[in-house]
């Protein structure tokens, strides 16, 4: 992992960047910690998030439940597997929360984007197949790009509830691939804090393994290149294989993995 190569404030910046993508309804801090608070079940926008991985102080954690309460949301924890925060891991688990699966937070540099931008579009030219659809960038969200996260295939009620809380991000541009009129692939890039942060990839279930995955990351990495960003970020479930290879060949390793711990029912 990449985590004890990057400074406390690479920690911190990566932290906000995703609440400035995520958007919560709001938001409040203490003593190291992110408190997003939204209706909307996505756990990155109403579960507590360290700032940092070591150094913060247990006894915090019943004023952490009280402002989640106050707000009428269960407590939530998104919890980076490292030795700084095991005691907070051993204290939740000792309180009944549910450990859901593990989530990597990766990173890579937007050189290595490029690269592996320039080899997919080789290989696109030389190849037989014909040309991928085109990929269009808009700096507003538009039905084309969400009619993605609703398409059969995937569930519709989480699809919506992503569409909403991307839409509201001012950092967001928001990419999809069409053809004969129809979405077939869409994504987020939010640039912020000096990170180029990507969310939401989908692919319709009949045109995955088209590439197109790989040519919304390319779109990605020209946005990067005009804004003068040099890396970026994006948070994948440990168990997603066909996202994690495409990820890999673009240059993308995982800093550090997380859990989210919630509040016993």
């Amino acid at each position: 992992m990449l985590e004890t190569t990057l400074a406390l404030h690479d920690i911190e910046s990566l932290e906000r960047a995703t609440l400035d993508a995520v958007c919560p309804a709001a938001q409040s801090e203490l003593l190291g910690w992110l408190l997003p608070f939204d209706a909307a079940d996505i756990g990155r926008a109403r579960s507590a998030i360290p700032l940092r991985h070591q150094g913060l102080d247990i006894a915090l954690l019943p004023a952490i439940e009280q402002q989640y309460r106050d707000h009428g949301l269960p407590p939530a924890f998104r919890i980076a597997d490292s030795p700084g925060l095991r005691h907070w891991q051993e204290r939740l688990q000792a309180l009944g929360y549910r450990k859901t699966d593990p989530v990597h937070v990766q990173i890579a540099s937007v050189t290595d984007m490029q690269a592996a931008a320039d080899l997919s579009t080789a290989a696109t030219r030389l190849g037989s197949a014909r040309e991928r659809p085109k990929v269009t960038l808009l700096d507003a969200p538009a039905h084309a790009w969400a009619s993605v996260y609703t398409a059969p295939g995937f569930d519709a009620a989480d699809g919506a509830l992503r569409v909403q809380l991307l839409s509201r991000s001012r950092f967001a541009r928001y990419a999809y691939v069409q053809s004969a009129g129809v979405s077939l692939a869409a994504g987020t890039a939010c640039v912020s804090r000096d990170w180029l942060s990507v969310h939401g990839m989908r692919t319709l279930p009949d045109a995955q393994g088209q590439g197109l995955g790989a040519s919304l990351l390319t779109a990605f990495v020209g946005l990067a290149r005009q804004r003068g960003i040099s890396r970026a970020f994006l948070q994948v479930e440990a168990d997603n294989a066909p996202a994690l290879y495409l990820y890999r060949r673009f240059g993308f390793a995982t800093a550090w993995t997380y859990h989210y711990w919630k509040a016993p029912t």
